[in-house]
């Protein structure tokens, strides 16, 4: 039987990786190591994963199986056989192993989620990298020997999971109930308030935060794996329902207790906070890094669409405003793709910091919170107008560019929401002083520019955040102004990098196309009341974005 897939989705066999000029280029412009397992991953997407992922989020969710026909209590979340076997494909192209066992930094991890972003699937695989990366670190002997072989396993390798927030708290963590006791070599974890448990039914096992010590407070906690099965092979938690979600349907998320589980506490409990969140981090860089893989792939979708659909006599990327539309689209995406792809590369290169940390692994962990506001953001807008693109029929659900949107919009609010990213910044800058890196390494970028004007207009736009910086600073106004902090940084900072990526790029037609979006988010970021220039929006600028993503008509 004739698969006819392609005729709903017509990126179908497009390569996400080496068809993707401005993401090729960041890579080189950074010199990210990766290998022909990326590339062939960058295929396997559009061939497989995107079908797969569609036809599970419309026809095959996760469902929670309480019982056994025995009457025992199994907690068995069924996912389809194509879900299950698609997860361990993914797995075998080495999404969590290569990493984790340091073949390749951690970028090669985020880049495959790039590739993959589709927001239920590669949650599952980001949790489960979260897990191994905290037992690989910070896991004693005995926790590597038991249980770290199962996650890099090639054979059947197992998932993981984070369950952090609670009914109470949310994203204050200090207000968790749940609670961990010492029990010999294992510890007691007992508390029922694990309401927002991505993979639960599905993970093997999962990091936990309880608390060591009473009273509320983040410095209460420390962290624990947890296996999803005692040695005996009861059940270690239970898991009372599974949640119904806008988006991000292949992950189920569901509410988890703990009574008298079994865990094992990961690194010193008095660091139990710093190694929470930083495990934190690898997914809100998941997050951001998702967000724009899956803006690329409903942009790309759009503009095949936009090539072929006629209207008024003409296609419609031949009218110059639908035109317009996609090039600063494509500006505002490029300038997103480059700020997630910088800050994952730079939280890879400090990864093996500890607590108290590094001045550069603070550095990068201010840049995490403006890559996910920023990403996220642009990532629920470009979605939104690709829908648009299609007219009516966007906002059908038969076709995929409709669960694009739903499962971008998300990402704003997974491991915290953008005011929750603007505090956390905030107090990297109060506390840590992580701006100071910030600029000097903007400050080293930008004085590297070979037009003395583009370099003379960022400078004084670097004077205006460091006035706004110094402002919130001495006037104790942080708070109040934290998120347009947090907005002007990414701008800037997006904007440094794609006049870097453009002026460095190895030859013309990559320069010419890259500086063009350079251009185009500049004015429309730093120059808002005025009239963008025409030569940056007219003329035969089809071919321009013929050559951002590699397409042939």
């Amino acid at each position: 039987m004739k698969n006819q897939f392609s005729e709903i989705f017509l990126s179908k066999g497009v390569n996400y990786l080496l068809d993707d000029a401005p993401l090729i280029n960041i890579i080189k412009f950074l010199d990210i190591k990766y290998d022909s397992d990326l590339a062939n991953l960058g295929l396997f997407v559009s061939n497989e994963v995107v079908e797969s992922a569609d036809f599970i989020d419309h026809e095959a969710k996760p469902v929670l199986r309480t019982w056994s026909v025995l009457g025992k209590r199994i907690d068995y979340v069924r996912i389809s056989p194509d879900h299950r076997n698609l997860l361990n494909k993914l797995l075998a192209f080495g999404i969590v192993r290569k990493s984790i066992e340091s073949d390749f930094p951690l970028t090669y991890h985020f880049l495959s989620g790039y590739l993959i972003s589709d927001s239920g699937l590669f949650c599952t695989l980001t949790l489960t990298a979260q897990t191994a990366y905290a037992i690989s670190k910070y896991g004693d002997q005995n926790l590597k020997d038991i249980y770290l072989k199962n996650y890099l396993s090639l054979d059947d390798p197992w998932l993981g999971a984070t369950y952090y927030s609670e009914t109470q708290g949310g994203s204050d963590l200090g207000a968790n109930n749940t609670t961990a006791t010492e029990n010999g070599d294992l510890w007691t974890i007992s508390g029922i308030d694990k309401y927002f448990a991505s993979d639960a039914g599905l993970a093997d096992g999962a990091i936990v935060t309880a608390k060591v010590v009473e009273g509320y407070g983040a410095k209460n906690l420390a962290v624990f794996f947890v296996p999803a099965y005692k040695d005996n092979g009861d059940l270690n938690y239970k898991i009372r329902r599974l949640k119904d979600k806008l988006g991000t349907i292949a992950v189920p998320t569901g509410e988890v207790e703990f009574d008298n589980s079994e865990g094992f506490l990961i690194g010193d409990k008095k660091n139990g906070v710093y190694y929470a969140m930083e495990i934190l981090t690898i997914s809100r860089i998941d997050d951001a890094i998702a967000a724009v893989g899956i803006a690329r792939k409903a942009l790309w979708e759009a503009y095949l669409f936009a090539n072929r659909r006629e209207a008024f006599g003409k296609k419609i990327i031949d009218h110059p405003l639908l035109l317009r539309d996609f090039l600063e689209n494509e500006a505002e995406l490029e300038a997103a793709i480059f700020l997630s792809v910088f800050a994952a590369d730079k939280f890879s290169k400090s990864s093996k910091s500890e607590p108290p940390y590094s001045n550069d692994y603070n550095y990068a962990r201010l840049l995490s919170h403006i890559a996910k506001n920023m990403a996220s953001w642009t990532s629920g807008e470009v979605t939104r107008y690709s829908m648009e693109i299609f007219g009516g029929i966007g906002f059908f659900e038969e076709f995929p560019v409709a669960k694009f949107h739903r499962d971008a919009i998300v990402t704003s609010i997974w491991e915290g929401t953008s005011n929750i990213q603007a505090l956390d910044m905030l107090e990297a800058i109060q506390k840590k002083k992580a701006h100071i890196l910030f600029l000097e390494e903007f400050d080293k970028l930008t004085s590297a520019f070979p037009d003395q004007k583009v370099k003379s207009m960022l400078n004084k736009e670097r004077e205006k955040i460091v006035l706004l910086l110094n402002s919130m600073l001495n006037l104790g106004t942080g708070e109040l102004f934290a998120k347009d902090l947090l907005s002007k940084l990414g701008e800037y900072a997006s904007t440094v990098l794609l006049y870097s990526v453009g002026f460095n790029a190895q030859n013309q037609k990559d320069k010419n196309s890259i500086l063009n979006s350079a251009n185009i988010y500049f004015w429309r970021h730093f120059r808002k009341n005025d009239i963008m220039p025409e030569e940056f929006i007219s003329g035969d600028k089809s071919e321009n974005l013929k050559w951002m993503l590699k397409i042939q008509q």
